[in-house]
């Protein structure tokens, strides 16, 4: 089941370079819905600023369809979202359509989010695996996430600092976040600077 859940992260990635660089400030996610045989039901990627995200998008083209979504399993390259920003909260959303799955590749690292919009799927009676491909996404995203979240590639600097020379880490964020070496270096310094 994992090289499953692999392949059709893979395809949600996909869908997410779609969306790369027309997002504003919103990540590029990418999300595939399958029924219980792994047949697509719909696809997405987020929209600009105050349009579908990308698990709505999906949605919306299983609908279009004529698809029922109820009892799929639906892959996200990131959490999906837990509060009405812009656009209504996916999360309930998910649940509200009776998805039985939700397979997402990282947490996403915005405060309101990161573990919330996964509570909310599970206490709705979603099964959640986190974690399948994180890397890849991670890289996929890592542009956005210093960007916008630059607490999380710092505390992982800052947790890092201690094993690893300037070097040894400028090397490891520049790989971790597919960063440019400059900005990893960066971080890096921020990480090593006395905290206040």
């Amino acid at each position: 089941m994992g090289l499953e859940h692999d392949a059709l992260m893979r395809q949600a990635i996909d869908q997410a370079e779609g969306a790369r660089g027309s997002t504003g400030d919103n990540p590029w996610v990418g999300c595939v819905i399958v029924d219980a045989s792994g047949r697509i039901l719909g696809r997405g990627h987020t929209q600009g600023p105050g349009e579908d995200h990308a698990e709505i998008g999906a949605l919306r083209e299983a609908d279009a369809q004529g698809e029922d979504v109820r009892g799929a399993t639906m892959y996200s390259t990131l959490e999906p979202c837990s509060f009405h920003g812009r656009t209504a909260a996916c999360s309930r959303v998910i649940v509200h359509r009776g998805v039985a799955r939700v397979v997402f590749g990282m947490r996403d690292p915005h405060p309101r989010v990161d573990g919330e919009g996964m509570r909310i799927l599970r206490e709705g009676g979603v099964l959640v695996l986190e974690s399948v491909c994180e890397a890849e996404v991670r890289r996929q995203l890592g542009v956005w996430v210093v960007a916008y979240h630059p607490h999380e590639p710092q505390a992982r600097a800052r947790s890092l600092a201690s094993t690893l020379g300037d070097d040894a880490l400028t090397r490891t964020l520049a790989e971790v976040y597919a960063i440019d070496p400059a900005l990893a270096a960066e971080i890096a310094r921020e990480a090593r600077a006395p905290r206040e």
